[in-house]
């Protein structure tokens, strides 16, 4: 996994509100996501992650400021099997 992350709290900031949300299906197994959000415990905010071999990988970048944040996320829509080391994939859904 790689990840950065760089926030400035606001430590008295407890509102979080849901702006809008849009998703879809790219591949049979990869979605996306992009969401919009304000949480009045962050003046600013930076994320970048690239994870494998766990539940929902991926790549995620969030950007923020003054509580106001973007999100956008390509990732797997499966599980990881730690046990067997391969993507558990659920027959009912395929």
């Amino acid at each position: 996994m790689i990840r950065f992350h760089f926030d400035i709290d606001n430590p008295w900031g407890t509102r979080f509100k849901n702006l809008g949300c849009l998703s879809g299906g790219i591949f049979k197994h990869k979605a996306w996501e992009l969401e919009h959000y304000y949480h009045s415990g962050s003046f600013a905010e930076i994320e970048f992650s690239i994870t494998t071999r766990q539940d929902h990988a991926g790549i995620r970048l969030v950007v923020g400021l003054l509580g106001y944040s973007i999100g956008a996320t390509i990732y797997d829509t499966r599980h990881w099997n730690y046990e067997t080391n391969k993507w558990e994939i659920n027959n009912d859904m395929v």
